[in-house]
């Protein structure tokens, strides 16, 4: 009985044994492996995201904080439908939004854009959602701030964009930015040398007096910078000291 007992021990040994041999060993990821590379680029939460080992950022453990600009592996793009399989530059392996993620390649094609804008005259606001009703205001970028666009089209009014400045990400509206080779700077300067009225001028945002907005006075004297002499027949597109851009009467400025 005694032997029966150890003979069938030893088979049972011997088959678990050989369950735990043939059983596949569990896949071993690297972060030097060729998997395909993409961007962290984040923009709810801002600037960061977080990789979970479940594809749920409620029911997944939080494995970690990722910046925005740091280089991940995807291992499988499709495991799941908000979330992709990935590995970081620190060893471990979890799910991170895909909306976080960008591919590198296409980083590295973007464009650069300017700040234009003369409403307002001068400056314009980011926002996490395109809107500037239900979105949170992200920052101020005065005209000629450096942006890359992400996406021109990503809303009818809004381009989703990457601040150069702060690296922020977010949405600009589209009639406030202008592409890097159509950017107008100062030319040369002039002063205000207004006859009639007489000492002072007025800047609007359309060159025309009867259908343009008065944009403010400015008093003889005053330097303002001429961004392009041509652009109408009587008025020429200039920005002032205060940094507002729009028309003057060329016959109210001079050398």
């Amino acid at each position: 009985m005694k032997n029966l007992m150890n003979r069938i021990l030893s088979m049972a040994f011997a088959l678990i044994l050989l369950t735990l041999c043939a059983a596949p060993a569990a896949q071993a990821y690297s972060y030097y492996d060729n998997y395909p590379q993409y961007v962290v680029e984040s923009y709810s939460p801002n600037g960061y995201c977080y990789q979970y080992d479940k594809p749920s950022d409620i029911k997944g453990r939080n494995l970690g904080r990722h910046n925005n600009g740091e280089i991940v592996k995807v291992i499988d793009w499709d495991a799941d439908k908000n979330f992709a399989y990935v590995i970081c530059s620190n060893g471990k392996v979890g799910y991170i939004r895909k909306t976080s993620l960008v591919p590198n390649m296409q980083v590295k094609e973007r464009n650069l854009w300017r700040v234009y804008s003369v409403e307002p005259n001068g400056y314009c606001y980011m926002y996490d959602q395109p809107s500037d009703i239900e979105g949170i205001n992200l920052g101020r970028y005065d005209n000629g701030a450096y942006m890359e666009m992400i996406d021109y089209y990503a809303d009818e009014v809004y381009a989703k964009v990457y601040s150069v400045t702060d690296e922020k990400y977010g949405y600009i509206r589209k009639d406030c930015l202008v592409f890097e080779d159509d950017y107008k700077p100062v030319q040369f300067y002039v002063y205000v040398y207004s006859t009639s009225p007489k000492g002072y001028c007025y800047m609007y945002n359309q060159p025309s007096s009867v259908t343009g907005k008065n944009m403010g006075r400015y008093n003889n004297g005053a330097k303002v910078g001429v961004i392009d002499w041509y652009a109408d027949d009587e008025y020429a597109l200039v920005e002032s000291g205060d940094g507002k851009i729009g028309y003057i009467r060329k016959n109210q400025l001079t050398y």
